[in-house]
């Protein structure tokens, strides 16, 4: 008989805990997909990266989160070693994939915000070329265990599978060291250094100005919001993976399991953030799931998250707010947006 790494309480609530964790994961991010699919609208190039996060997001709770349930209701890994290490990988990937989409994102807002005139929006070209980068940055990160250098192993209990953080060999410390430099800590320093970057700019600007962009200062912060939750949910796991590494530290599985499953609750977040913190994408949520429309129709939109463009083609906005006055909007090839009421 196989001995059991934690009480039987310890799996029912691991079991628990993941259910919510997937049932949340996959429904909540389903529904962002098929509304960013349903409204174009909402397919500008920021929302490229956004999705890559939320297809992230979805695809560990649709393809990954089912095994941890069930060997946590099993009290045991019982897919084998070889599917062990593909789920490892696979895991690893999507995550390595999020935290560098927000990055990105945290670099674009830095550009965007603290260099305006010489950095323009992205374009989708661009942003595409970016998504597909992410994804292979991501793999040169994780796909080194596949071929000898470090490897996939059993963890939580044995209920899930990740990199494996006890084995002292040479082979395995060097990578774990590759792993947390250009898979945590850059990512770190990137995203610190392009917020304080940018909440010196707005302070600035709004010293100088009176007031900042408001689109562009939305966008921001529920982007902030998003690397805030991320780590929240990850720094415990890192934490500790890094004790077990390196400093021989005797951390019962038990305990172990749960920063494990506390990183996996990261997956829930986003489509909480991004409904609550995008007024268009709320306008699209009513649109798309039949709830109650806008008053006001917008017959055009520049772009999603304000003009922040160097150049532009000729926009005209006209809206109707609440039958009250019409107001018509411009933007001319660089210059910034007028109003005139019609």
């Amino acid at each position: 008989m196989e001995l059991m790494l934690m009480p039987s309480a310890g799996f029912l609530a691991a079991s628990i805990i993941l259910f919510l964790i997937g049932f949340l994961g996959f429904f909540g991010n389903l529904i962002v997909i098929i509304i960013m699919c349903r409204d174009k609208n909402l397919w500008t190039p920021v929302n490229f990266i956004l999705f890559n996060v939320i297809v992230s997001d979805f695809s560990v709770a649709a393809l990954g989160n089912p095994f941890t349930l069930a060997s946590a209701i099993a009290k045991r890994w019982f897919f084998g070693q070889s599917m062990c290490v593909a789920y490892g990988f696979f895991m690893a990937l999507l995550g390595i994939t999020s935290i560098n989409s927000l990055t990105v994102l945290a670099l674009e807002r830095y550009l965007i915000v603290s260099q305006p005139v010489s950095h323009g929006s992205l374009s989708r070209p661009t942003a595409l070329t970016i998504v597909g980068s992410i994804w292979l940055y991501s793999f040169v990160i994780t796909a080194p265990p596949l071929v000898g250098w470090g490897e996939y192993g059993l963890e939580a209990a044995n209920i899930s599978c990740s990199i494996n953080w006890e084995t002292r060999s040479h082979s395995s410390t060097s990578y774990i060291l590759f792993l947390f430099t250009f898979g945590f800590f850059i990512p770190i320093i990137v995203i610190s250094y392009s917020y304080m970057n940018i909440i010196l700019t707005m302070k600035k600007s709004t010293m100088n100005a009176g007031r900042v962009n408001k689109a562009e200062s939305r966008v921001t912060w529920m982007i902030f919001v998003m690397i805030f939750a991320f780590f929240l949910a990850w720094t415990p796991y890192a934490i500790l993976a890094l004790m077990i590494a390196f400093f021989d530290s005797n951390v019962s599985p038990a305990i172990a399991t749960i920063p494990a499953i506390f990183a996996k609750t990261s997956i829930c977040y986003n489509p909480f953030i991004y409904a609550g913190l995008n007024t268009q994408f709320r306008q699209s949520w009513r649109r798309v799931l039949g709830g109650k429309r806008e008053d006001s129709t917008t017959m055009a939109t520049a772009t999603s998250f304000g003009l922040n463009s160097k150049r532009y083609k000729e926009v005209s906005c006209v809206i109707d707010v609440k039958g009250k006055d019409k107001i018509k909007l411009s933007a001319l090839n660089k210059s910034t947006a007028t109003e005139t009421a019609i």
